[in-house]
């Protein structure tokens, strides 16, 4: 067990979170306070002013760890207040999807995951930073994927149940491709995709694996294209994707850099980390190495 005899840790938890229990996990932080001797406080988020409000607490309370309590969306939050800094980011995962701990291989159990907190050390990751302003752990795609988790959010569906009822609703509609162009590490590609996915990590929190091999601080992300294919192709990708075999198929294509350019013909949704921004035509991507330390 690590030593961490009297440090203060703040945990942010979002009470709408997919699976969030937060009468139990208050129970559960309250019990390991006294076994670990940790000094804690709680933040619930709102929707309202959550990063100008936790700036505040973080500049007050002065936490060691920040433990974030939720799916990526909240995890994302507390990541882009501590990029650089010396506060640690623990996870407790609450979401429906959980793709940043899936990928960290952090349990959905509250115990499990808060003893991996208090016994396990801090690794330096990377983390994308996108248009200058926003920013990416794991995941951020266009097209299909974003589509899906767009109707996820309308329709207020909950877990993998929901997302599968969106995926079928998704493919019922048919292709929709679009043109875009990529420039990274002197590579110019101009081309159709249906999906084009910028990772960090391995795989989505559902266990497909869009980027085989993907690792979270190699200093480098992937750009993962999949181009139109029959539809007849789209049962060898579902398998693959769950084989961790995409990267071999025909209508796949990936590119390894650490800054790179995408500009679409026409705006498209765009998702981070599972929240849905606004369309758009250009992303800009770069790689901050090793950005914040991560217990896992």
């Amino acid at each position: 067990m690590k030593d961490i005899h009297n440090i203060h840790v703040l945990f942010v938890v979002n009470p709408k979170s997919g699976t969030a229990n937060t009468k139990r996990l208050f129970s559960v932080i309250e019990e390991t306070s006294k076994f670990y001797n940790y000094i804690w406080e709680i933040f619930y988020t709102t929707g309202q002013n959550d990063e100008e409000k936790i700036v505040e607490k973080i500049n007050i309370y002065k936490p060691e760890t920040i433990v974030a309590a939720g799916g990526d969306g909240t995890i994302n939050l507390i990541a882009r207040l501590i990029v650089k800094s010396n506060i640690k980011l623990g996870i407790i995962p609450m979401g429906s999807a959980n793709g940043f701990a899936y990928n960290l291989r952090i349990p959905l159990n509250f115990e499990q995951a808060i003893k991996i907190i208090f016994n396990n050390s801090a690794h330096t990751v990377d983390i994308l930073r996108i248009n200058k302003h926003k920013y990416c752990l794991h995941l951020s795609d266009i097209g299909t994927n974003a589509r899906i988790v767009k109707r996820f959010e309308k329709e207020k569906s909950k877990g993998l149940i929901g997302y599968g009822k969106q995926l079928f609703k998704e493919l019922l509609a048919g292709q929709t491709h679009f043109k875009y162009t990529i420039q990274a590490s002197k590579i110019t590609k101009n081309s159709k995709a249906e999906v084009i996915v910028i990772a960090n990590a391995e795989a989505f929190g559902t266990g497909a694996k869009i980027n085989p091999g993907g690792s979270l601080n190699d200093g480098k992300f992937e750009i993962v294209v999949i181009k139109p294919y029959p539809w007849w192709a789209g049962f060898q990708l579902i398998f693959s994707f769950f084989s961790g075999k995409l990267h071999k198929m025909r209508y796949v294509r990936v590119y390894k850099t650490s800054k790179a350019t995408i500009k679409l013909k026409k705006p498209q949704i765009f998702q981070v980390d599972g929240e849905i921004l606004d369309e758009v035509r250009n992303i800009e991507i770069e790689l901050i190495p090793r950005g914040i330390q991560v217990i896992y």
